[in-house]
């Protein structure tokens, strides 16, 4: 018969080729199978069939092949069931992970229940411990949430105004029987929930100040520029303070819900008026960072927050003129009793006018408004027409001493009936700027009639971004207790700038940070510049794309240009600088602060910050942190450079002072500013 085998590839016959017995050039044999009969059988079976013998040595090469080949099967097959004993162990192996897996998974679940078992008793055992003494602590999620409860419980009769006034009297006093029922009946209806409070009702419990936000922006559901930031820190800061704070806010089709915790949306029917008609609403609430958040979706058939940012459309007057009539709206009808409404730029500002002239004499006669204005720039020009649809008397505002703008007497200015119905007023920026005619618009005059409401309260600084002990940027951090890892960044920053040498003392290091940077700076720099270089001290700046075409020019050996703007880098200058010159321009206001937590002395112009103590002034021999100039000329601003480069060289002591005296202050949103808020808001309770 015909025989063919093809070996392995891969076994130890790799290099053979098919054997194929019909085509050999030896006559076909009879194959018995071996071992089934004797040896001497098995030598005689192979017999040839034909006439020719066949040679001795084919016959030895055939049986050669056969052993082989079996050899070769019997390899192979170990070799399969080797492989179905590693799959079987492979399974087995799969098996066990499994059960382990499963049984780290409920372990996970019984850790994941025994931590929130003990974070409720550790809240509880707070609570108490407040109670027990008299205190604040930070504020709950528990109490936050009530808060918006009874907002729905006052729209869906559950309770009337009184008893959600009194109500919140209790949630001001962080309550621990309101925390421990609400605990047990917040997923119930309101009803059931009203049901369980009223019960503790104490009408003669009430501290602290009840302060209502009206606002576009809300860091980080809604962000748009510093507004945001602006509230959500202040806000936080008077929680802590025992204050009880909530916001109104437009609910934007682009807002990151995800900031959002425990959204709902409440079932009622709320309307409010605009166009000559009453239009629907629907009312959200929920957490943003522990603050109660009541978002206002407008079902206005203009869409008029169904858009792909926040502003900047040809009709955002009437946009937000819509929102603050709803937000009044909702206050009143939700029962709400705030002893402040706090409002934020022009987008608000209409808030103030239409209190005054609609919602105060409806039972709101007890609020007062205070208005912060973060710059002057925009203001929002209208025609007075335009003031019907939210329901105000256009011949009664459009008057000079009311809206009418002073450029544009056919218009109304609604960042000037903010001014002139509010009871304070607050800047994010310098007063100064208010007088700048490319700021200001024409305000002065209004501004100037109103100086009594004004109030200069800087802005805290966000210690999550600007602390020296914690900054990621820093390569080496430090304190005011250990500032070795000043000098650490400093050497950090010489060495990437190529500043190195070759003496072993450390150059005075002279930092600035320009992120506006304009051609009109360009005196000021070089003034700088020459200023550092007369007293042999070494100079980086970092600006805008602007500084491009001066780069070349400004760079010497001691002076290193950074062209493009970097938070990293700035706070890195920061640290490193010895001295950081701080120019006037807007959005560096807080530059002057942050200097002097990182213990660098800020040379500043006299009106970025309340907190400047000028060292040259014998008045503040004790508490001086900087060195002033008072005009923005270049002559003004190198005379303060000089006197604080001279105070470094010639008096050690006083120059560790001026540090000390920067990186003790509290300039962080919990400090100082809270309480310069604080102090604004009880005044007004007085008027």
């Amino acid at each position: 018969m015909a025989f063919c085998y093809r070996l392995d590839s891969s076994g130890p016959f790799a290099n053979a080729t098919t054997l194929n017995l019909s085509t050999c050039r030896f006559p076909c044999f009879s194959v018995r199978a071996f071992g089934s009969r004797s040896h001497e059988d098995g030598a005689n079976s192979l017999k040839p069939h034909g006439k020719n013998n066949v040679p001795n040595g084919a016959s030895s090469d055939v049986m050669k092949l056969f052993n082989e080949v079996q050899q070769n099967m019997l390899f192979l097959n170990k070799q399969r069931v080797d492989a179905l004993d590693d799959l079987r162990k492979a399974e087995m192996e799969k098996e066990t992970l499994l059960a382990k897996i499963k049984l780290l998974e409920t372990k996970i679940e019984t850790v994941s229940l025994d931590r929130d078992t003990l974070k409720k008793q550790l809240q509880m055992l707070k609570l108490r411990s407040a109670k027990d003494s008299g205190g604040h602590l930070l504020p709950s999620p528990i109490f936050s949430e009530l808060l918006l409860r009874l907002d729905s419980m006052v729209l869906t009769g559950a309770i009337n105004r009184g008893q959600a006034s009194q109500l919140k009297s209790l949630i001001l006093k962080q309550d621990v029987g309101v925390a421990n029922t609400f605990s047990s009946l917040r997923q119930k209806s309101d009803r059931d929930v009203a049901s369980g409070l009223l019960p503790l009702l104490n009408p003669n419990r009430r501290f602290g100040l009840h302060i209502t936000h009206i606002c576009a922006e809300l860091n980080p559901a809604a962000i748009s520029g510093a507004v945001g930031s602006f509230v959500v820190n202040l806000s936080s800061a008077l929680q802590k303070k025992g204050n009880l704070v909530d916001v109104v806010l437009p609910k934007y089709a682009t807002m990151d819900m995800d900031a959002v915790q425990d959204l709902r949306v409440t079932e009622a029917n709320f309307q409010s008026f605009f166009g000559g008609q009453w239009h629907a609403n629907k009312i959200w609430t929920g957490l943003v960072r522990s603050i109660p958040v009541t978002f206002i979706e407008s079902l206005h058939p203009d869409g008029f927050f169904l858009r792909d940012k926040l502003y900047d459309y040809k009709d955002d007057f009437e946009r937000f003129s819509y929102f603050c009539r709803a937000a009044l709206e909702y206050i009143l009808k939700s029962g709400k009793q705030p002893d402040v409404l706090h409002l934020h730029d022009w987008q608000t500002a209409l808030v103030a006018p239409m209190f005054w002239e609609l919602y105060a004499s409806q039972g709101l006669g007890g609020s007062r408004i205070l208005l912060t204005c973060s710059s002057f720039r925009s203001q929002c020009l209208q025609e007075p027409e335009k003031l019907g649809y939210c329901g105000l008397d256009p011949m009664r505002l459009h008057r000079h001493d009311r809206l009418q703008d002073a450029g544009q007497p056919n218009m109304v200015n609604i960042l000037k009936g903010g001014i002139v119905y509010s009871n304070k007023i607050t800047t994010m920026a310098p007063l100064s700027n208010a007088f700048d005619l490319e700021n200001g618009q024409a305000l002065q005059a209004t501004i100037m009639a109103h100086k009594n409401k004004l109030l200069e309260i800087m802005n805290g600084v966000d210690l999550a971004l600007w602390d020296p002990a914690t900054d990621v940027n820093l390569p080496s951090v430090y304190s005011i207790d250990n500032l070795s890892g000043k000098l650490a960044c400093k050497r950090h920053i010489k060495k990437q700038l190529g500043l190195l040498n070759s003496s072993d003392s450390e150059p005075l290091q002279v930092g600035c940070l320009m992120p506006q940077a304009s051609e009109s700076n360009f005196d000021l720099i070089k003034a700088l510049l020459r200023c550092s270089s007369v007293k042999r001290a070494e100079f980086v700046l970092m600006g805008g794309s602007k500084m491009e075409r001066f780069a070349n020019e400004l760079e010497g050996e001691n002076a290193r240009i950074i062209r493009s703007y970097d938070d990293s880098t700035a706070h890195l200058i920061i640290a490193a600088s010895d001295i950081l010159v701080c120019l006037s321009s807007e959005g560096t206001t807080e530059l002057p602060l942050i200097a002097m937590m990182y213990g660098s002395v800020p040379v500043a112009k006299h009106d970025m910050s309340v907190s400047l103590k000028d060292a040259s002034d014998s008045v503040h021999e004790v508490d001086a942190n900087a060195f002033i100039y008072s005009s923005g000329t270049a002559q003004d601003l190198s005379a303060a450079l000089l006197r604080a480069i001279d105070c470094n060289r010639n008096d050690p002591e006083k120059w560790k002072q001026l540090i000390r005296n920067g990186m003790s202050r509290d300039f962080s949103w919990d400090g100082e500013c809270v309480q310069e808020y604080i102090s604004a808001y009880a005044s007004l309770k007085q008027l």
